[in-house]
């Protein structure tokens, strides 16, 4: 499937230098984690390498520790729920260290610790992923007592990646395009009766984005720069990933422990999965949660105590990523867009038990057999 652009579409600048800044074993992570559409419960160990990253990180989830009085506040609150969970309803115990550490912000460290075997790294993991889950549930809850449209929370959430987007072209990244636009109500209806699944709650692509790079080795410097700058790496869907661009060998999963490997075989299956593209369509596509600070859209009242429930919800948004030569070759024969949606829309009239009307194929500029005319 491809992404039309539409007036959301970021403006096109005067091309800057390119940069191509060094991953950090966090940066790779989180790749790998959106091309295999994995889940950050499933880790045993992390990768921050200093204070400084799980800053930026939880910044990425609207906890910015050195701005907001309640931010620090507020995550220690959800680290004693988890734990709090963890020991009571589980079971576990925990070492006086792990239950409270001096800063949050140390867990993530401790979690991210190299060692073969380390009881502790175990046990701030394990609170870590209930932190995850229930931040994931209190941004829900938070979205149900906010008096909000679903529409605002979209262009709130759009804003913020056409910013981001602004800012990707200012640092250099080597990216030739970045857009976006909105599904359309026809438009959800229609992938709707085209999927098995048959509710709202399936169409993850509402709110989509492309970015086309110069250069196929560009694609996982500028999927770095997103998990650095815009989305947190946990925010990915789990199961809604398509790779069908790098190959195995892109990959480079020799010398990775086991833990990466596992990930690695993710990646070489998650592959295309939309009957309706063409068999030599290819990209990289992943859906995230993105956090949005739901404050921001108007009418919305701040609480007085935003330490119980943050000020974040999630926003589904789709990200698609290609390489220019890739997106050229999408764009022809049978991968083109044209055709895409005449097989979504054969599968439709499949589904109400009726034949398509001939003018269908024409406005494709097909024969009715399916052939260019």
């Amino acid at each position: 499937m491809t992404v039309r652009r539409d007036p959301i579409e970021a403006d096109e600048e005067v091309p800057l230098p390119i940069v191509r800044p060094a991953l950090t074993a966090l940066d790779e992570d989180a790749v790998r984690l959106a091309l295999a559409g994995g889940s950050v419960v499933e880790w045993s160990r992390l990768s921050f390498r200093n204070v400084e990253e799980v800053s930026r990180f939880l910044r990425l989830w609207g906890c910015d520790l050195a701005h907001d009085a309640w931010a620090r506040e507020r995550l220690r609150y959800v680290y004693n729920q988890a734990v709090e969970y963890l020991e009571e309803h589980l079971g576990l115990h925990f070492a006086t260290e792990v239950r409270r550490p001096r800063d949050v912000r140390d867990a993530f460290l401790r979690a991210s610790m190299r060692d073969r075997f380390s009881r502790h790294r175990i046990q701030y993991c394990a609170i870590l992923k209930l932190v995850h889950v229930i931040n994931h549930l209190e941004m829900q809850e938070l979205r149900s007592q906010v008096a909000v449209r679903e529409l605002d929370l979209l262009d709130v959430a759009t804003n913020k990646v056409l910013e981001a987007a602004r800012l990707m072209r200012e640092e250099g990244m080597p990216v030739e395009a970045f857009y976006g636009n909105r599904k359309t109500r026809p438009s959800v209806i229609t992938k709707l009766l085209a999927k098995r699944e048959s509710t709202a709650a399936t169409v993850f692509d509402k709110l989509r984005f492309r970015i086309i790079t110069a250069q196929r080795e560009d694609i996982v410097p500028c999927l770095a720069w997103l998990f650095r700058n815009l989305i947190p790496f946990p925010a990915v869907i789990p199961g809604e990933s398509v790779n069908s661009l790098l190959t195995e060998a892109e990959l480079e999963v020799d010398g990775k422990d086991d833990v990466e490997r596992d990930v690695a075989r993710l990646l070489s299956e998650a592959t295309n999965r939309n009957p309706a593209s063409g068999g030599g369509y290819r990209v990289i596509n992943f859906v995230v949660g993105l956090p949005v600070r739901v404050f921001d859209a108007p009418g919305a009242e701040p609480p007085r105590h935003r330490a119980f429930l943050g000020e974040v919800v999630s926003v589904l948004a789709e990200f698609q990523v290609v390489d220019h030569a890739t997106d050229q070759t999408n764009e022809s024969g049978e991968n083109r867009h044209e055709l895409y949606k005449l097989r979504q829309s054969q599968k439709v009239y499949e589904r109400l038990g009726r034949s398509m009307p001939g003018a269908v194929f024409a406005r494709a500029g097909l024969d009715e057999g399916g052939d260019d005319g």
